[in-house]
């Protein structure tokens, strides 16, 4: 990395909420290049933009990978960092805390730690805090034996990567959903570090109905499904997925016994979401739109 790096803020906009103009509020005072990319939607996000001199520009096709690589490529800085419009920065810190091992030469892609909303449930915190810990880390190919399936882990939710990095992997995929998890692949595979860092931290959770889970799961579960050399090379999910689950139930019963069976219900149903997808790639694109939480990408051109 040079010594005067540049740094550029995307956010993917659809009808954003009041959480998106805080965070713009925030990013103005720290004077660094924001780009919105925003979907068609049905406010004035353009107006909010222009507010805290952010760039703005219309998405009609979104999807996960291309539009945060057109976007990147509009952006044109040293270090692009990915928010979600939903995940609440909790302090101006949380950039710089971020980038700080892009900038130090010590990893290719960064990701910062989530923390569940207030007053948000067991069922909604627990995941969140299960995989976003206090302790950060650096991780490379070597790592592998250490972390199994966690090793490519990342999230776009709050992400830093080095712009050229990615250009020497050829930049993000037109995927369904994870692009970031198919990301860190690649620059893993480049011989080069991802770091987690916990004390990059946004408020972002989500209490998902039992039939979004279930989508959710189908879309994560196809697009490993589609790579499974991946799998092969890092391990089945499966392990990592019932100790959540164990530990998950546990503190159910310890503190909350009555939704126990609502638990049940939806880790099940999150299950057959995953293992459907997993191996229902070649299943008719019309089972697949149904079956799929973006219905949309199942009708783009590019699939």
């Amino acid at each position: 990395m040079k010594k005067n790096h540049t740094v550029g803020i995307i956010i993917p906009t659809l009808n954003p909420d009041h959480i998106f103009e805080e965070n713009l509020k925030l990013l103005s005072s720290l004077n660094l290049k924001v780009l919105i990319i925003d979907s068609n939607s049905s406010i004035n996000v353009n107006k909010i933009a222009k507010r805290y001199k952010a760039n703005f520009v219309k998405e009609n096709n979104f999807n996960h990978g291309s539009t945060r690589e057109k976007a990147r490529k509009m952006l044109k800085t040293d270090i692009v960092v990915y928010m979600t419009q939903d995940a609440k920065l909790q302090s101006s810190e949380s950039i710089q805390n971020l980038i700080k091992p892009l900038i130090e030469g010590k990893a290719s892609v960064s990701y910062g730690r989530q923390i569940p909303v207030k007053n948000a449930g067991i069922l909604e915190s627990f995941p969140v805090e299960f995989n976003y810990t206090e302790l950060s880390n650096f991780r490379s190919l070597n790592d592998i034996d250490k972390y199994g399936v966690g090793t490519f882990f990342c999230s776009d939710v709050f992400s830093a990567y080095i712009n050229e990095d990615l250009n020497n992997v050829g930049g993000f995929d037109h995927v369904l959903t994870g692009e970031d998890y198919l990301m860190c692949y690649k620059i893993l595979l480049d011989n080069k570090s991802v770091a987690y860092v916990s004390n990059a931290c946004v408020i972002h959770s989500h209490n998902f109905s039992l039939i979004e889970n279930f989508n959710r799961m189908f879309d994560t579960g196809y697009v490993r499904g589609e790579r499974k050399h991946i799998q092969d090379l890092i391990g089945h999910p499966d392990s990592r997925g019932m100790q959540l689950t164990v530990s998950m139930f546990k503190k159910i019963i310890k503190e909350k016994p009555q939704i126990l069976p609502y638990a049940i219900l939806q880790t099940t149903l999150k299950y057959l979401g995953f293992k459907i997808g997993y191996y229902g790639t070649n299943l008719p694109v019309k089972v697949k739109r149904f079956l799929s939480g973006q219905k949309y990408f199942w009708l783009s051109s590019i699939i």
